[in-house]
Parts: structure tokens; sequence; C-alpha cells
């Protein structure tokens, strides 16, 4: 059976094949450890910079380990994690624990230590834990506070929109009223020239009733010398009549029947 090797990230086993090592410090570490590490600079265990090579496969041969060299390789990989560790180094610390006490006596010295480095690790990891709640509790009132804020930008950008909307129906009114100014203007305008020319027309045709009034006075006096001419004239057609019948059967001188006599005066203004 071949001999595995325990990560220092994740406290995985796994076959030497299995892991990748720097030449800059020789840590080495598992390869999904050593995948997820790769971008950083420095070696996650000792924090010595990587510089420019690259990490490499060793070979070797391994003899039986002891209950006592396992046990302490779990204190001294608990002695590393530290605030940079993975978080994944904490979470399987205590099944390290618990499969190192397994072939150890509870009396032993080597316990003892486990226990030692156990309290250390937890007295060095719970103020981390502190810190972390702490930050949780941070984060969760920023982003509590961020969403307060979003509310309150789209809120704003709501009011924006709403004033922006309320601006352009500002502006159409203001347009409409000055359209609606230009043709009352323009209104006013044809009024004042329709009044002018009715005033004008009205003088006009008051001209022309003044004038129509004395043309029909005229004509009363017309109708009144018209009427008396044609009495004159009837007066006279009798006269003749009666002259015409008197030469046909003429009369005594002493004739007493005057009205056969000629107005001659009535005669020649008929002339005239």
């Amino acid at each position: 059976m071949s001999a595995k090797v325990r990560c220092d990230v994740c406290f995985e086993s796994y076959t030497l094949d299995m892991f990748r090592f720097l030449p800059s410090c020789g840590h080495g570490l598992c390869i999904v450890c050593s995948e997820k590490t790769v971008s950083k600079p420095k070696c996650v265990i000792c924090r010595h910079p990587k510089g420019s090579q690259e990490s490499i496969q060793i070979f070797l041969t391994f003899g039986e380990s002891s209950p006592a060299d396992k046990a302490h390789a779990v204190v001294d990989n608990l002695a590393r994690i530290g605030t940079d560790s993975m978080p994944i180094s904490v979470q399987k610390a205590g099944r390290k624990i618990r499969h190192a006490m397994r072939d150890i006596e509870p009396g032993d010295d080597v316990a003892r230590e486990l226990l030692d480095a156990a309290k250390n690790l937890d007295e060095r990891i719970y103020p981390l834990f502190l810190e972390l709640d702490l930050a949780n509790d941070k984060i969760l009132a920023l982003t509590t506070e961020i969403e307060v804020l979003r509310q309150q930008l789209r809120a704003a950008e709501a009011r924006e929109d709403e004033i922006k909307r309320l601006r352009r129906s500002v502006a159409k009114a203001n347009n409409d009223y000055k359209a609606a100014l230009s043709v009352a203007e323009k209104t006013k305008d044809v009024a004042l020239k329709e009044r002018a020319e009715s005033a004008r027309l009205g003088h006009a045709v008051q001209r022309q009733l003044s004038e129509l009034s004395a043309k029909d006075e005229q004509i009363t006096v017309l109708r009144a010398k018209l009427t008396r001419r044609e009495n004159r004239v009837s007066l006279l057609e009798k006269k003749l009549k009666v002259v015409s019948r008197a030469a046909k059967h003429p009369k005594t001188e002493n004739d007493p029947d005057e009205s056969l006599q000629i107005d001659h005066s009535a005669e020649v203004r008929v002339h005239r």
C-alpha cells in the first residue's frame, strides 16, 4: 500500500504523485489546493515568495509513520493555521485531531500536545470568528443601507422622471399658449378690421338712408304735383268736351250755364 501525504491546506491525504512542490521554499500542496492558490505570489504555508519557477512533482520512498509522528504532524499543521489560511483548513482541523487521537493513549504526552494545540487554535481562531461575525454584521448593515439608498435612488429617479414629464407638459402648455395667443391676436386684428369695415358700411348705409329719405320726400312732393296736374288735366278734358258739344250745338249768349265757360288762365297754365 502506497504511503499518503497530508496536505497542509485542506488536511486531506493523497499519494505523493498528487502533490506539487514549490522550488523556492520546498512546501508542497495537493493538486487541488495548488490550483486554487496558483495566483497567490507567496507560499500559503510559510509566506515565502514563490518566484518565477513553477511547482514541481517529486518522488520519495516513505517508511512507516508512527502514531506520534502523525500527531506531531497535526500539531505542526494546527500551528500554521492563521488569519490568512483557507476556511477549509479550519473546518477540517477538528476531524484531523480526532483521527490522530484514535491511535494515542489519553494520558500520553502527544495527546496533551494535541489538546494544547487544539486549545491554542481555538484561542487564535475564536477572535477571528468574532471579527468575522462583526464583519458580517457590518456587511449586513451596509447591505441594508445600500438597499435603502437604492430605494431612495429609485424614488429620486422616479421624481426626476416626473419632473422631466412636468417640464415637458409645461413647455407644451407654454407653446400652446403662445399659439393660442397668436391666433387670438390675429382674430383680434380681423375683428378690428371687420368692425372698422362695419362702421364704414354703417355710415354708408346711413348716408344712403338719408338720401333715400330725401328722395322719398321729393317723390312725395312730385306725386302731389302730379296729382294736382292730373286733376287739372281731367278738368280740362271735361271742359274740352263741353266746348266740343257747344261748337256742335251753339247756345245763346245769355246761356246761364257758367260751367261751360272756359277758364283761359287755367288753360294757359296747362300748356305751360
